[in-house]
């Protein structure tokens, strides 16, 4: 399954977690209704929005929209993972940046070495980096607890393993 998103400005943390989990997820704070509208007809996106109005603009232009009703990110997951029936198998966890959305690449540590902190170079041999901003990724204690994290919110299935960690 291969969804790709458009998250409206009120929903920047959740396009940062569709993110974090693989999905191809863009987040334009500042573009008009319309511009959106254009994006997401033009590149085949799922649009999401909390807007009523927005959604009933939309729903007459014939863009794939989802309105989600809840304030929380949490909760707005759980729904886009429950609407689309998005399984552990449909993930791709920490393959996009979060920053940007482009895919991240694996790079060598040493090309990195300057802009890492000096104990994550020592105690890490995996390195992602975002080729569009630059912001390097490694697999920190923060993973463990992200996907924790994730998994809770998703009923308590385990989503996906992050045993690979170095250090």
């Amino acid at each position: 399954m291969s969804l790709r998103f458009l998250a409206d400005r009120m929903l920047g943390k959740l396009a940062k977690k569709l993110r974090l989990l693989g999905f191809d997820t863009l987040y334009f704070p500042e573009e008009k209704e319309e511009k959106l509208l254009s994006i997401a007809m033009e590149q085949d996106r799922i649009l999401l929005t909390k807007d009523t109005d927005f959604y009933k603009k939309a729903m007459k232009t014939g863009v794939k929209i989802f309105l989600l009703k809840s304030d929380r990110w949490r909760s707005q997951l759980k729904a886009v993972f429950d609407k689309f029936k998005i399984e552990s198998s449909d993930l791709a966890p920490f393959s996009r940046c979060m920053e940007c959305n482009e895919p991240l690449e694996t790079v060598d540590k040493e090309e990195i070495r300057d802009r890492i902190p000096e104990y994550i170079y020592l105690t890490h041999d995996e390195f992602k980096i975002c080729k569009k901003c630059g912001r390097v990724y490694w697999k920190g204690t923060h993973v463990d607890h992200m996907v924790a994290e994730l998994s809770r919110i998703l009923n308590g299935e385990v989503l996906f393993k992050y045993e690979d960690r170095d250090g």
